[in-house]
């Protein structure tokens, strides 16, 4: 283990006691737990332990979503929540409601899931017809397209009578996770298994389709597999938290920069990282308006924009 990612592991280990002693329950400290607190514990054991074992979970996979998209599509800017994934998530669960009423987390991740593989298939396809020259129309493409979906979502929330529901699916926030609904964020460790096996494919896939397909591998089964762990992966995790901002998108450029483009090598590094980005930004919701707490996506959003015009500005000067 090199000494940058020894550095990554005990950053990541600091960030997970911390989340797991900082709250509004005032009395869960170290002391207390040695001393045998119910109080305590009960925290600990049902609402801490958790709530950052799915902070964990959603951002390691939410970032190896990002790197799978960015190496299937060829291109660093592209993300989940840049390619209209998640806004498919988010039009899916809308009719889930509308049609079955309050139906369960695995109804709500079925319809999920079915809207982001079609909305995933469907970009990629559009890509695939039309040549760009630059590849910073890509990602302009995919969010025009995002926000084609987002405004069919919004004209039906509108239609129905339920915008007030949207809202709240469009917040991102883990205050709201339990033992019960945080259950389904283990349907992303298959989703992660396979991202480990298909690996080296997707080093592969990322040299192009002909290339790919000249070296023997099967370019389209490579793809709709990337597809459907992606898609896995924003469904559960669009139902359990709801849409993070900018983790598929910075996380794997940064580690890119430090290791390189080897997705099998770098696999660890993104999801430990992810991890970190997402650890420190929750902690920063509980403790800026103490004992209150802001949600994730806010704080996300703020230091997910900075670190992403700073990763702007190094690409300009390198090309310039």
């Amino acid at each position: 283990m090199n000494k940058k990612r020894i550095i990554l592991v005990v950053i990541f280990v600091f960030l997970v006691v911390i989340s797991l002693l900082v709250g509004a329950y005032g009395n869960l400290t170290i002391e207390n737990l040695i001393n045998g607190d119910k109080g305590a514990w009960d925290v600990l054991l049902r609402s801490r332990i958790p709530r950052t074992l799915v902070i964990i979970l959603t951002a390691s996979s939410l970032s190896i979503a990002g790197l799978i998209m960015q190496a299937l599509n060829r291109n660093k800017f592209i993300s989940p929540s840049t390619a209209g994934t998640n806004s498919a998530a988010a039009l899916g669960v809308l009719l889930s409601f509308i049609i079955l009423g309050s139906s369960s987390i695995y109804i709500r991740f079925g319809f999920a899931f079915v809207f982001a593989m079609a909305s995933s298939v469907l970009f990629v396809l559009i890509l695939s017809k039309v040549k760009f020259k630059n590849i910073v129309y890509v990602p302009l493409i995919g969010l025009m397209y995002g926000g084609l979906i987002s405004a069919i979502t919004s004209l039906i929330a509108y239609e129905t009578d339920t915008l007030q529901l949207l809202s709240s699916l469009n917040l991102g926030t883990f205050s709201h996770v339990g033992i019960v609904n945080g259950v389904l964020i283990l349907i992303t460790l298959p989703a992660l298994i396979l991202a480990v096996i298909f690996s080296k494919k997707f080093n592969i896939a990322a040299l192009g389709e002909d290339f790919a397909t000249n070296l023997g591998l099967n370019y389209k089964v490579t793809l709709y597999v990337g597809l459907s762990i992606v898609s896995v992966i924003v469904a559960s995790t669009f139902i359990v938290v709801g849409p993070l901002p900018f983790i598929g998108l910075i996380i794997p450029n940064i580690i890119s920069l430090y290791y390189g483009d080897n997705i099998s090598k770098n696999l660890f590094d993104v999801a430990i990282f992810g991890s970190i980005f997402v650890l420190f930004n929750d902690i920063l919701g509980r403790l800026i308006i103490y004992p209150f707490e802001m949600s994730v996506s806010f704080t996300m959003g703020i230091t997910g924009a900075i670190i992403f015009i700073y990763l702007i500005l190094r690409q300009a000067k390198e090309n310039g």
